[in-house]
């Protein structure tokens, strides 16, 4: 049985590991790109960035995990490798509730109109704000980690530390902790997605009443009320996977162990396959790397299959 889970994992790994990568990779290397030529990226673009990034961080964080946990259990610095996983990879959880309530945020100023003074001014200063939003998210997320290191009562003669384990964990400390870095971002995105919802239905009524209004600017409102909510749900996903298996003492080796592995290694990708889809300027960067491996896969295969042909004639 142990054999079969470790093989099991690894598949698991070898198949979703290059998947997310490539995608993640794939965001960071356009805004890189365009970096070089010295365009300027957006709000919304810049956010867009930082969660590509973070999701490497996550997947990179999974990877060393269980590597550590197959293979590093009896290294001489377990212990100090264990706070670090669980340092970075409970930070980076964190800053992924916080980007996805930052790109709502970008978003529902974008799209969103009020009466509000305060509002507009927020929304004509959005450039200036992107920047000291991005430092308060990474800066917060350290409390998650931290309170939760703290709140772990380890014993004298444990040397690992499980990244989902709560078994020894003081929840006075770490409820608090996880409502605010997990609840209220939660909370945030939903606001700022009801807001765009009430937005697109304004727009769409203005549309009925005359046909030629803005028909652009509805695909904007539908395409970015999408990424908000979806980016939610898969972080809203993410988190039930890993409270449920906190409830779950004893569960290495078992189906519920590699249902959440799964779920760990699966949300950086689907993460960044609703950024890519969500965003014109990555779609249209997958759609010409596709094209452009089509077209060398076109010129490579069909002249050997022309040569084949030929060959089994003369035959």
């Amino acid at each position: 049985m142990l054999a079969a889970y470790t093989v099991i994992v690894t598949v698991i790994l070898i198949v979703t590991w290059p998947c997310g990568t490539i995608l993640n990779s794939s965001i960071i290397a356009v805004y890189l790109s365009d970096w070089k030529k010295g365009v300027k990226c957006g709000e919304c673009d810049q956010i867009t960035l930082s969660m590509g990034c973070n999701y490497l961080l996550i997947q990179c964080f999974i990877i060393i995990f269980w590597a550590f946990r197959f293979y590093g259990l009896d290294l001489p610095f377990a212990e100090k490798l264990s706070f670090a996983i669980n340092t970075g990879f409970w930070f980076s959880v964190s800053l992924s509730f916080w980007l996805t309530a930052d790109l709502s945020i970008c978003y529902c100023l974008r799209l969103v109109n009020l009466s509000s003074a305060l509002f507009n001014q927020i929304k004509r200063r959005l450039s200036r704000i992107v920047t000291p939003l991005l430092l308060w998210s990474v800066g917060i997320s350290f409390i998650f980690p931290v309170t939760r290191i703290f709140a772990i009562q380890i014993d004298q003669n444990e040397t690992f530390i499980n990244l989902e384990n709560t078994s020894n964990v003081n929840l006075g400390i770490v409820i608090p902790a996880v409502a605010f870095n997990v609840c209220l971002p939660f909370i945030i995105t939903s606001i700022c997605i009801f807001l765009s919802l009430i937005s697109l239905l304004r727009h769409i009524r203005r549309m009925k009443q005359n046909p030629q209004f803005g028909s652009p600017q509805l695909k904007n409102h539908i395409g970015a009320c999408r990424t908000m909510f979806l980016l939610m749900a898969l972080n809203f996903i993410f988190f039930l996977i890993i409270c449920s298996s906190m409830l779950i003492s004893d569960r290495i080796g078992t189906i519920w162990d590699i249902v959440v592995l799964l779920g760990e290694m699966l949300n950086p990708s689907c993460q960044a396959v609703v950024l890519i889809f969500g965003n014109s300027k990555l779609l249209g960067a997958w759609i010409d790397l596709v094209s452009s491996v089509m077209e060398q896969c076109t010129k490579i295969i069909v002249p050997y299959i022309y040569c084949d042909k030929e060959h089994y004639i003369e035959k």
